[in-house]
């Protein structure tokens, strides 16, 4: 029988400490072992139990979340999950690079009557981040604080002249889910727009974080960062982030093109990054770079293997420094890699790829 995962409630409200204790403990997998109603209980408690993950909110008193976050890393292996209801999504990437395994949004209106769906996300959460190593955790703390890379020289720099009338000279595709938004701050740290590719990105998360996710990633690098639109043009020294909601795509012969699709979700997620590597793989066959980060599931690994199979590269994350080692591993499995670099080297790999192509 496998171990139970005990389990740490922290919410300053004392009704929905209640609520979700009760729902968590009817898994039999899930072990409550106490809750807190601000950061110093918690950081209290954590100590006393030890418990295998934390739900954790960030606005309370006394010790809000963010600040207990640290402490709560220090004295127990505990993998911590954001549960909140706060509105500014910039916090929440704060906690995330704090150490924070996951984050759920609470339900601005009726926490009672999404209970339901709710736990049941939350039990999954839970679940995946009990399977992230304690040791790992600090994996995501460190991925916004890596030493910038060297600036890139002009001998390393690709030529721009032989960029295709038709578009980019390249495009390079992320996919990426659990530890995905410090991972790519630290990829995107290392890219220019000097370098003649467009960028594009699916990273899974949450309705309204896909233009705090653009903004975080335009303070690390000089490459325009948008928000994708249908119909929108895809151009050289741009990122494209792919909406909530949509599967992002390439189309388009002579001048490529954001096609957004409503279409069921992929893997259980919408967007997902499989629809996107396909369509670069079409659109730009051995001109196409595939990257896939860290994350949970499959997600990336077919349409990584799309891109391996007309001439582009790919790239996947290391274990050692994934949070979760999910999607780079299916990729591997499938035989659709041909670098597994650690991701303090990914933005070296992905230049190298561009002046190889140039």
């Amino acid at each position: 029988m496998r171990p139970a995962i005990k389990v740490l409630v922290v919410d300053d409200s004392a009704l929905v400490r209640q609520m979700l204790t009760r729902a968590l403990g009817v898994d039999p997998r899930i072990e409550i072992v106490g809750s807190a109603k601000n950061g110093i209980e918690a950081i209290e408690r954590a100590t006393e139990t030890q418990p295998d993950v934390i739900t954790l909110d960030i606005e309370m008193p006394e010790l809000n979340g963010i600040e207990a976050l640290p402490h709560l890393l220090k004295v127990t292996p505990a993998r911590v999950v954001i549960l909140s209801s706060i509105d500014d999504p910039d916090t929440t990437y704060q906690a995330l690079s704090l150490g924070a395994v996951d984050f759920i949004p609470k339900p601005r209106e009726g926490f009672a009557s999404s209970l339901a769906e709710l736990s049941d996300l939350l039990i999954k959460k839970i679940k995946i981040a009990y399977r992230v190593s304690p040791a790992h955790r600090q994996t995501i703390a460190q991925a916004g604080t890596l030493a910038p890379p060297k600036k890139i020289s002009k001998a390393e720099e690709p030529s721009s002249g032989a960029t295709p009338p038709s578009g980019p000279f390249r495009a390079v595709a992320f996919a990426a889910s659990t530890g995905g938004p410090p991972a790519l701050e630290a990829v995107f740290s290392g890219l220019s727009a000097s370098l003649p590719a467009a960028y594009l990105v699916v990273q899974h998360l949450p309705a309204g974080f896909t233009a705090s996710l653009a903004r975080r990633l335009g303070k690390v690098t000089d490459i325009r960062m948008a928000e994708a639109t249908e119909g929108m043009p895809v151009e050289r020294g741009v990122a494209y982030i792919a909406p909530h909601g949509s599967h992002m795509m390439v189309e388009g012969d002579r001048t490529p093109r954001i096609r957004l699709e409503q279409s069921p979700a992929i893997h259980g997620v919408r967007p997902a990054a499989d629809p996107l590597l396909e369509s670069v793989a079409r659109r730009f066959g051995s001109h196409a770079v595939g990257v896939v980060l860290t994350g949970m599931g499959v997600d990336g690994a077919h349409g990584l293997k799309l891109i391996q199979q007309r001439g582009g590269s790919t790239i996947v994350q290391d274990e050692n420094t994934s949070v979760v080692w999910g999607m780079p591993k299916a990729a591997v499995k499938i035989g659709a890699v041909d670098r597994i670099v650690p991701l303090q080297r990914i933005s070296t790999e992905v230049r190298r790829c561009l002046r190889e192509e140039a």
